[in-house]
């Protein structure tokens, strides 16, 4: 798996857990349906879609060098009749619905370095959760599905619990650990979040 520089590297953070929930949610999240993966980096969630049943995966990222990145890793794994990579801000350059959208939004609410892809993986205000919710109701179908991750040490400025509970979402903590490797150590969460 491919991680280039600028891009954040997916091992060495909770992303694992997040990859594992899709794989063993499949089934139920987004088998056969189309998915979006929103901030894809690397593309490590879209291609463990692609991999685990998603009949169709758009991934897009903000990034130009995560963008170059999720090319580089489906073409490695064969995946470019499933997955469809975009270069664009959130929900820009991606048309229709999808069943289940997985987004990988940064964890602390705070002002990222002006050209530093890295900090600006891990650091943003609440406005860019708040729009990724606003904008996502147009493009998830009526019974799909969202999963964000939370983690606690970040505080609730970007938690999607609160930030979805009041966009009009209903939101449901489907799985907690604690992570004690990498960079980030502290109880990870991810969430569910359907539309009311």
């Amino acid at each position: 798996f491919s991680v280039h520089a600028g891009v954040w590297n997916p091992a060495i953070v909770s992303a694992g857990y997040h990859a594992a929930y899709l794989v063993f949610n499949n089934s139920r999240l987004y088998a056969e349906e189309t998915a979006f993966d929103i901030g894809t980096g690397t593309g490590l969630m879209g291609i463990v879609m692609a991999l685990h049943g998603a009949e169709n995966v758009i991934m897009s990222d903000i990034s130009l060098k995560a963008y170059e990145n999720a090319q580089v890793n489906v073409h490695k794994y064969g995946l470019g009749d499933v997955i469809s990579v975009v270069h664009g801000d959130l929900f820009e350059n991606i048309q229709g619905k999808a069943k289940f959208i997985s987004f990988m939004q940064p964890y602390f609410n705070g002002t990222p370095k002006f050209g530093d892809s890295i900090s600006r993986s891990m650091l943003t205000s609440s406005n860019l959760i708040k729009r990724f919710l606003r904008e996502a109701k147009d493009y998830l179908e009526t019974d799909g599905v969202i999963l964000m991750p939370g983690y606690s040490l970040a505080g609730n400025g970007n938690n999607p619990k609160v930030l979805g509970e009041k966009q009009g979402y209903n939101v449901q903590t489907v799985f907690s650990v604690n992570c004690n490797y990498g960079l980030q150590k502290g109880e990870l969460l991810l969430y569910e979040l359907r539309l009311k």
